[in-house]
């Protein structure tokens, strides 16, 4: 994998008013997140062949072989033309086109995610949003696609460039109204629906993604959106891993938001504390986290 200062960098968005949304470039080298490797790409690629061929036109039967080209041959998602989001957007929005399908795209996706060029595709979907208002229907998806979401978002901390495409603020409007979109908001419904999720997979992600996500600068409002789910989950017994993720995620997030997150974890609870004595590397956590909360009035 290239290093941070190699990774290729998408063209700098522009939002409404003209100013560039932020954040816009990495600010220090990237940490790479917590990723998840156990694919078997050429069987997802024949089961997404498998399932939608028959569906397709001439046009989308020219992208399955374009990505094989991609994904099995490993030539680089440079091998995909300008116009391989409209076919994405069939695979996740075509009510007709089966579920099993968009399941194998987004583990291709994943499994395509390890390499800088992923960015590419990415890139490509700036101005029709496909795969955000794919995921932004996550709550409403079949369990096994959520996992699928998730782990995506998960793979998508490997690179600089594609964990900051994550990260971007300009907005658009939703599809069938309500609140506008953007690549954060979405990505943060993903990481709260997913770690409150209800299945073990889902779970793991969602606190592999809390981990990713403390890694980068993200506003106040975020931080306290994560916040909250981490402590609605710290109502349970999770197992130590993803006590150590989230316990992590929660320090940084009262470190960003030095105020609100503190006062919401004294205010909703549970306290850190509860998790005294789990291991020495969450105790390490859980010390500075309660310094936080005691220097912190209520209101």
């Amino acid at each position: 994998m290239a290093g941070a200062e190699e990774q290729i960098e998408i063209p700098t968005e522009v939002s409404e008013g003209g100013e560039p949304p932020m954040p816009r470039r990495e600010k220090k080298p990237h940490e790479k997140g917590i990723t998840f490797r156990d694919f078997n790409h050429v069987k997802d690629f024949e089961d997404l062949v498998k399932t939608i061929v028959q569906l397709c036109d001439g046009e989308e039967q020219e992208r399955l072989r374009e990505m094989e080209d991609w994904i099995v041959k490993n030539e680089g998602a440079w091998v995909l033309p300008e116009g391989f989001n409209s076919f994405l957007g069939s695979v996740f929005h075509k009510p007709d086109w089966p579920s099993a399908g968009r399941i194998a795209m987004v583990r291709l996706l994943s499994y395509g995610a390890e390499q800088d060029d992923i960015v590419y595709i990415l890139n490509m979907d700036r101005k029709d949003h496909t795969v955000m208002n794919y995921a932004q229907k996550i709550d409403r998806l079949p369990i096994t696609e959520q996992e699928s979401l998730a782990m995506f978002f998960c793979n998508l901390f490997e690179t600089g460039s594609a964990s900051q495409w994550l990260l971007y603020t300009s907005e658009w409007d939703a599809p069938g109204g309500g609140l506008p979109l953007s690549n954060i908001r979405v990505t943060t419904k993903v990481a709260v629906n997913a770690l409150l999720g209800d299945t073990p997979a889902l779970v793991d992600y969602g606190s592999a993604l809390m981990a990713n996500l403390a890694t980068k600068e993200v506003f106040d409002d975020v931080c306290s959106e994560l916040a909250m789910a981490i402590l609605q989950f710290f109502q349970g017994k999770p197992p130590e891993e993803q006590v150590f993720r989230c316990m992590k995620a929660l320090g940084k997030f009262c470190s960003i938001a030095s105020r609100d997150v503190p006062q919401l974890v004294k205010m909703i609870g549970p306290e850190p504390s509860k998790f005294s004595g789990m291991s020495p590397r969450v105790d390490e956590l859980i010390q500075p986290i309660m310094a936080r909360l005691a220097a912190v009035p209520m209101f």
